[in-house]
């Protein structure tokens, strides 16, 4: 009876260590996990023109449940002389997609005023996100550089 009892206390202690290693690695599979695979984003009315909007087409997929807080771009130019942010929307067609499915999304941005001038730029969309993993809520950015944007100069 002693012995069944140190056997049923060992058996439970190693399932508990096995459950305490599997969870550990799965949790370290998904911190390191980016919010987006497989992503391509463009812009599709490049060259932009006169004072239209920045329009964005992203496609990808989402591994795990996570919502956007914030997204924001930056546009460096081709030299190195200067940047423009990026943070106004004037549309968005879908914010959050579900985990795993492939959905295409599309949001446009207004064209910075101090752009005038035009010129050949690499942008940087940057999101943040909250993202699900049992019962823990986890913070996470994630960044998608060299977005060709080339930009006509604008006409007064």
């Amino acid at each position: 009876m002693k012995y069944l009892a140190i056997i049923s206390i060992n058996i439970l202690s190693g399932i508990s260590l096995a459950t305490l290693i599997i969870m550990g690695v799965t949790y370290l599979s998904f911190k390191n996990t980016n919010v987006f695979q497989d992503v391509k984003i463009e812009i599709v009315n490049n060259p932009v023109s006169g004072h239209d909007d920045i329009v964005f087409h992203m496609q990808g997929f989402k591994p795990y449940e996570c919502a956007s807080t914030d997204v924001y771009g930056e546009a460096f130019s081709a030299d190195g002389s200067h940047s423009h942010k990026l943070t106004t929307f004037t549309k968005q067609a879908i914010r959050n997609t579900r985990p795993g499915v492939e959905v295409p999304n599309a949001w446009a941005m207004e064209r910075p005023k101090d752009m005038n001038k035009g010129g050949r730029y690499f942008v940087t969309m940057t999101g943040e996100f909250i993202c699900n993993h049992w019962a823990f809520k986890v913070p996470k950015t994630q960044s998608y550089h060299n977005i060709l944007l080339d930009a006509l100069p604008v006409d007064n």
